[in-house]
This record gives C-alpha cells, structure tokens and sequence, in this order.
C-alpha cells in the first residue's frame, strides 16, 4: 500500500521527453496510487490548487525550473515534493530521469525523509497583489537601461548600506548554490535558516555581502531614476520606482524535499554537480530549466 495515495506529476512544458516520462510514470505506478499531470505553469491555476489540496505528493520532471514552481504550489499545502532531472545540473533534484521508473517506486513505499527548507517572504509596499513567497532567491536589479541604481539596505530597522551598481540579491541557504554562488557568495547549510544579502556589481561598496539571522527583517529601498525591477525565484517579477522598498523575512511557509539519503549525502553531490556546472560553462551551456 502506497503512502502516497495521490500523486501530482508536474513536467516541463517545453521538453517532449519530460512530458512523455511524466506520462510513464503515471502509467508505471497507476495500481499503487491516483495521479494527476500537469506542467510547470497550469500548476499556478486555480483549478490545480483545488487538486492539490487532495494531493500528497507531487513528483517534477525537469530541471530545478521546474522543482520551483512545483515547490511554490506545493509549499501553500505543506506537500513534499520529488525532483526528477532533465537538466544539466539539477542541485535540487533526487532522482536522474534514466532512472525514475525504478527508483520512484521507494519513495512511493513510504521511504525517504523530509528535507525541510526555509524560504523568504518579500512584500513590496503598494503591491495589490500581496506578499510572494522564494525559495532560491529574490532580487532588485536594474531593468533594460544600463544604468547604476541604488538600493538602501536597512537590517531591524538599523541602516546597513547603500549598494550601488546592478543591484542585490537576497538567497536562502536552497538559493546560495544559484545566482549569488556566481557572484563569489559561499555555499550555506541548506538546514539552515540563516539568509544571505550579496550585491549585484557593485561599485565601491562597503560591505561585499552579509549574512543575516532567520529572525531578521531586511528592508530594501530603491533609489534611481532608471528602470528596475523585484524578481522573485528568476519568474515573479514587479516593476519598481524610485523610493519603492521591499520587505523581507523569513516566510511561515517552508519547501519540503522527499529524500533518500542523509542530510550530508549534501556534501557528497556538492563537488560532483559544481563540476558538471564548470564543464557545462567552459562548453558553453546554460543551466538545466
């Protein structure tokens, strides 16, 4: 007997063979669980979320794209989530799509533990549409004009710094292995609860990043005359103007990865994937989607 009565499968829209393993998938394990298929954006309608509060697991197929925004549902219910990888790098994945068919089936056993993330809470003062939520990262930056900004980083209401350049970003321990690693930020704990501001390009700046408590509130306050921008995880995005500040802290909601190895199988695939990163990179490549 499953302990994953229903199964959401959440691929790729853009990769046929995501789309068609999802589908083996949910052929493979009909007899063991109900299962449901979506992609990467219908997972963001109204009519999935009503699924998905009947739903116990969701399984992605694809790169950590696409374990993103299956984490973004899935964090609003508290549902685990299992990554398959068709990426390149895949530092949030469990399972290599080669062998899912076989490999799921554990998971499906009742195995695995739950890998408990913290994410960031960002409101944007004025916006109608409410706080959001990233697991990764979020970010001011310039927009299309190729023009310094500043931005005002205020930490519990003591002002910290003003950064001057492309702008800042603000990772969770999940989002110090993306964006802000290439900047020379350092990997954190992923059991971490700690938060990490870096700046983007900066010029003369006094501090080079900081790393700030769990329980810290960071207000970000834009100033320039220029086009910018607040983007949540890569794909939520807010314009913003001058004098525009966003709040962030520690969200109420957190990612829960389904995993099969201990907390410092980690460490172990670090090394391994930041290496697939260096060879993807000298040969040109992007990054997994």
């Amino acid at each position: 007997m499953s302990s994953y009565n229903t199964v959401c499968i959440a691929h790729h829209s853009l990769l046929p063979h995501a789309a068609e393993l999802a589908e083996e998938i949910a052929k493979e394990y009909a007899a063991r669980c109900k299962s449901w298929l979506a992609n990467e954006m219908t997972l963001a309608h109204e009519e999935a979320d009503d699924r998905l509060r009947d739903t116990d697991l969701i399984i992605t197929v694809g790169g950590d794209g696409t374990i993103l925004r299956g984490m973004h549902a899935a964090s609003l219910h508290g549902i685990p989530v299992l990554g398959v990888n068709m990426g390149r790098v895949g530092f949030m994945s469990e399972i290599d799509s080669e062998n899912a068919l076989d490999e799921i089936e554990w998971y499906l056993d009742g195995n695995g533990r739950i890998d408990d993330r913290t994410m960031l809470r960002a409101t944007l003062d004025g916006d109608e549409l409410g706080p959001m939520h990233a697991l990764n990262d979020v970010a001011v930056h310039r927009g299309a004009e190729f023009r310094v900004i500043e931005v005002e980083a205020m930490v519990d209401g003591v002002e910290l710094s003003t950064y001057r350049g492309d702008g800042v970003i603000v990772a969770t321990s999940t989002g110090s292995t993306g964006y802000t690693l290439q900047l020379g930020g350092p990997v954190i704990d992923p059991s971490s609860q700690v938060f990490l501001l870096k700046p983007v390009a900066g010029h003369m700046s006094q501090f080079g990043g900081v790393v700030l408590n769990s329980s810290s509130v960071l207000r970000l306050t834009l100033s320039t005359t220029s086009d910018a921008a607040l983007t949540v995880d890569g794909y939520i995005s807010r314009s913003m103007q001058d004098r525009s500040t966003v709040r962030i802290s520690r969200s109420e909601r957190h990612a829960r990865f389904l995993r099969k190895g201990p907390r410092s199988s980690f460490w172990e695939g670090l090394s391994h994937r930041l290496g697939m990163r260096i060879g993807a990179v000298r040969r040109g490549e992007g990054s997994g989607a």
